[in-house]
């Protein structure tokens, strides 16, 4: 029997329960300038600040 390899496009990411470093950091900082406020509530203006992950 030939056993078949996983390649990474055939992971869900959305059901992995850990995210890498880099990733959770900066969904850390997102849910910092979001500060538990609903979508209905964020500013258009502020979007793109809150949008911006790895600062390069």
């Amino acid at each position: 029997m030939v056993k078949e390899k996983k390649f990474i496009s055939d992971i869900d990411l959305n059901k992995s329960s850990k995210a890498c470093s880099p990733c959770m950091l900066e969904c850390e900082k997102i849910n910092k300038r979001i500060n538990k406020r609903k979508i209905s509530e964020i500013k258009t203006e502020e979007v793109p600040h809150i949008l911006k992950v790895f600062n390069f």
